[in-house]
């Protein structure tokens, strides 16, 4: 048992004034951000504080644990969004694929990846233009498919490399697995608290949390330069 773990084992006395230490006055004690290159260290900071206001932590373990809760949420859903990244990047490939089928007689889903023409449609498509998106129907149309027959190419070719899916479905249960066992040892601190904790964790990294740019280093890459880890 970790030295966290036996401290937050032991019950609050009732009737105790300890204090109620706020983020500022422990924030240096918490280590860093779990955040890496591409994200916002103020909006994580911004999403602890906010998290720290609505659970109300009472004295630095309470804001360890917090803490651990907000880090473990932030990467979950930064692995939900590497996740649904994943999922639009094929389908753009997909598109690209049956644009080029539609084009070009000589058809080769090679070159599809490479046709400056199939790339710009692709592209303004992906990026939500309206001219963009009327090109595709219309060149869908003129082949008598539609993006049902796009999804299904982009799910016959996401299975062949279903591993990549399987990654990122193992590690989100890993943190998950992670962050059921500190809310364990916070229900054992003070009855109720975990499920307030779990719920502003969940509802405020979700509100605030941006998806990484494409360049983003790898969801298992951990913490940034400074070499911390979340606390657990």
């Amino acid at each position: 048992m970790s030295k966290t773990e036996r401290i937050t084992a032991v019950p609050k006395t009732a009737g105790v004034n300890i204090g109620c230490p706020t983020l500022a006055s422990v924030r240096k004690l918490l280590g860093p951000s779990w955040i890496i290159e591409g994200e916002d260290p103020e909006r994580y900071e911004k999403v602890l504080s906010e998290v720290g206001a609505a659970a109300q932590p009472i004295d630095f373990i309470d804001w360890l644990l917090v803490k651990d809760i907000v880090d473990l949420t932030w990467e979950i859903q930064r692995t939900h969004l590497r996740r649904e990244r994943l999922m639009r990047t094929q389908r753009v490939s997909s598109l690209q694929t049956v644009i080029f089928s539609v084009l070009y007689s000589d058809y080769d889903p090679y070159s599809a990846k490479k046709d400056p023409t199939v790339s710009r449609i692709a592209a303004k498509w992906a990026q939500g233009d309206i001219k963009g998106i009327k090109r595709v129907e219309e060149l869908l149309s003129q082949a008598g498919l539609s993006m049902a027959d796009v999804d299904l190419e982009s799910l016959s070719e996401i299975s062949k490399t279903s591993h990549e899916l399987d990654r990122l479905d193992e590690h989100d249960e890993r943190l998950a697995g992670r962050r059921d066992e500190i809310l364990r040892q916070i229900e054992r601190r003070r009855s109720g608290w975990a499920k307030l904790v779990r719920r502003a964790s969940e509802e405020i990294v979700e509100g605030e949390f941006h998806e990484l740019p494409s360049g983003a280093p790898d969801i298992e890459a951990g913490p940034n330069a400074s070499g911390g880890t979340a606390a657990g």
